[in-house]
């Protein structure tokens, strides 16, 4: 992991150290054998506030995430790349002001691939730039203009199937695509408002399927297209209905397909299915918790949580999220398997055992006592529990023992 620069000083959003929002609002709990309440999508953690030192930003903007869990933000006014780890505890970062090799003028979105190489939409200097998985520079393409392969003011940036990139060319109305050597392979859209037409696309992302999501911002909608450019739908209007937007700048595509679009001057996030249908929606203009003044970037992790990111005044990343099972989830998901009393028994001391541990803040114990227990459901999984059974509670309890690693 890159590391260039000291520790952080005090984050400004009320954050433990690293996801301790996540762990002591669910796992505070998880010490508490009280009936697990049902789970609701909320604010779980955040971080950040106006500043240039280590986890501090100036209007961040992109975030993206490696396959260990690692978060890399956009840190578009000082100019720079930070990194926060899979606790979302700062672990580095670079960059300095300039338009050489490395250097960064405005970083705004950014996408990782599978080989863990980040790209880096560097929109004032009309360019994409390329880093391996320690922060060092790889390769840059791009330049202004509007001939294939040059561009303008690039804003976004998404790593899609067989390691295309697609950028998001804002100045020049269009999408671009590019191999993973920085080579054109296809473009599309121009200036309008016609269905497949562009009015300054801030934010793209692709999904699973390769469908691509363009966040047309002056148009106030999302366009959705192929793998190859052919227009599918769109979606969205001027206003603040449900499904309308106000210069929606960043889109994300979620692990179940859902679409996730930061309606920027509306201070929401909408939630959409993949074909464009409203689902959801969060926020309000303001500086607590859960509000927005300025979301400017939004994307989700492998874990499902969704970040947010503010520009000025707020200044900060916000993440939301399912609350972390707790022990009295896991008791109750046991009970429900119907097993002999011998093995439920068992099983449950271990969730006791480990709750005693989290009491005297013990939490190698705890997680250890958690490893005991994913041990004994494998050897059970497909005798006196059924294998599916089996499998839903280990990936339940992998994931508590998750949150207690970032207790420390």
């Amino acid at each position: 992991m890159p590391g260039t620069q000291s520790a952080p000083a005090q984050h400004t959003i009320s954050r433990l150290p690293a996801a301790a929002l996540v762990a002591l609002a669910a796992l505070a709990a998880l010490l508490l054998f009280v009936a697990p309440a049902k789970a609701t999508f909320g604010f779980v953690a955040g971080w950040g506030g106006p500043g240039s030192g280590p986890g501090e930003f100036e209007s961040p903007n992109g975030v993206a995430f490696d396959s260990q869990g690692n978060a890399y933000v956009a840190d578009t006014y000082n100019n720079r790349i930070q990194v926060f780890d899979r606790c979302w505890d700062y672990a580095g970062g670079w960059g300095t002001l300039g338009a050489g090799a490395g250097q960064l003028n405005s970083p705004f979105g950014l996408a990782i691939d599978s080989h863990d190489r980040l790209y880096v939409a560097d929109a004032n200097n009309s360019r994409i730039v390329l880093f391996d998985d320690s922060g060092q520079f790889v390769a840059q393409w791009g330049g202004v203009g509007a001939g294939p392969g040059q561009l303008s003011h690039p804003l976004g940036v998404a790593a899609g199937p067989e390691g295309r990139i697609y950028v998001a060319d804002t100045d020049n109305n269009r999408i671009q695509v590019f191999d993973s050597t920085g080579s054109p392979v296809a473009q599309w859209g121009r200036f309008g408002s016609g269905s497949g037409q562009l009015n300054a696309p801030f934010g793209i992302a692709v999904g699973a399927d390769g469908s691509v999501y363009v966040a047309d911002t002056f148009n106030n909608r999302i366009q959705q297209f192929d793998s190859a450019g052919a227009f599918v739908r769109r979606w969205g209007s001027f206003g603040s209905g449900d499904g309308q937007f106000k210069s929606p700048r960043a889109v994300a595509v979620g692990p179940l397909g859902e679409v996730y679009v930061a309606d920027t001057n509306n201070s929401r996030i909408q939630v959409f299915d993949s074909s464009g249908a409203f689902l959801r929606k969060w926020g309000s203009d303001g500086s607590e918790p859960g509000q927005f003044q300025f979301a400017v970037g939004v994307a989700t992790d492998g874990a499902g949580n969704v970040f947010v990111s503010e520009s000025f005044p707020n200044s900060r990343i916000q993440v939301f999220g399912e609350p972390q099972p707790t022990v009295a989830d896991l008791i109750e998901a046991i009970e429900a398997l119907g097993l002999p009393h011998g093995i439920e028994n068992s099983l449950e001391a271990k969730l006791r055992a480990a709750q005693r541990a989290l009491d005297r803040g013990q939490t190698r114990v705890a997680e250890n006592n958690l490893a005991a227990l994913i041990a004994e459901l494998k050897a059970q999984s497909g005798k006196k529990i059924a294998a599916d059974a089996a499998a839903e509670l280990i990936e339940t309890i992998e994931q508590a023992s998750t949150s207690l690693a970032c207790t420390r």
